[in-house]
C-alpha cells in the first residue's frame, strides 16, 4: 500500500483549535484504544496539532492524526488520479464532509473537514478493515477530536 500514492506532498500550516488554542491529538488516543487499534504497544510523539505513534520513538509512524486549516477541496488531499488498487470512499458519519482511502481491504488516508479545518490520518498500516470493532475505535478517536475542533 503506497500511502504516499494516496495523500498529496506538503501540508497546510498548524492551526488552532477553536478555542485559540491548540489541541493535544496525543492525549485524544488512551492506551487501551491503542491496544484495540494496533497488535504491538505504540509510542506517541507530539508535534503542533499533530501526533504520530510509532513502535519505536522516533521511527516510522504507523498511525499519524493532524489538524490542519481546510485550504483545498477534500478531493485534492489525495493523489490524481488515484492508484488503480485503491478505492477513494465518502464518510457520511463524521464531520461536515470526508473521504478515505480503501486499499487491499483495509483503511488507508482520512481526511474529515469539519467547519474550516480538516483532521488528516494514515492509518495505513493499522491493517483496519471497513465496517469493525477495530474502525469504530478509531471513529470514536476521530469524534473526540472532532469536538475540539
Amino acid at each position: 500500500m503506497a500511502l504516499s500514492a494516496c495523500l498529496a506532498v506538503g501540508s497546510a500550516p498548524a492551526s488552532a483549535a477553536k478555542s485559540g488554542g491548540e489541541i493535544d491529538v496525543c492525549k485524544q488516543v488512551s492506551a487501551e484504544q491503542l491496544k484495540k487499534l494496533y497488535r504491538k504497544p505504540l509510542y506517541p510523539t507530539a508535534s503542533d496539532n499533530e501526533c504520530f505513534w510509532s513502535e519505536k520513538p522516533g521511527e516510522m509512524a504507523d498511525m499519524d492524526i493532524k489538524v490542519r486549516d481546510a485550504d483545498v477541496p477534500l478531493r485534492e488531499y489525495f493523489a490524481d488520479p488515484m492508484p488503480s488498487d485503491v478505492k477513494l470512499v465518502k464518510i457520511t458519519d463524521l464531520g461536515d464532509e470526508g473521504l478515505m482511502t480503501v486499499s487491499e481491504g483495509a483503511l488507508g488516508v482520512v481526511v474529515i473537514r469539519k467547519g474550516k479545518q480538516v483532521l488528516k490520518s494514515a492509518v495505513t498500516f493499522l491493517e483496519i478493515k471497513p465496517g469493525t470493532d477495530r474502525q469504530a475505535v478509531l471513529w470514536d478517536v476521530y469524534r473526540k477530536i472532532l469536538k475540539q475542533m
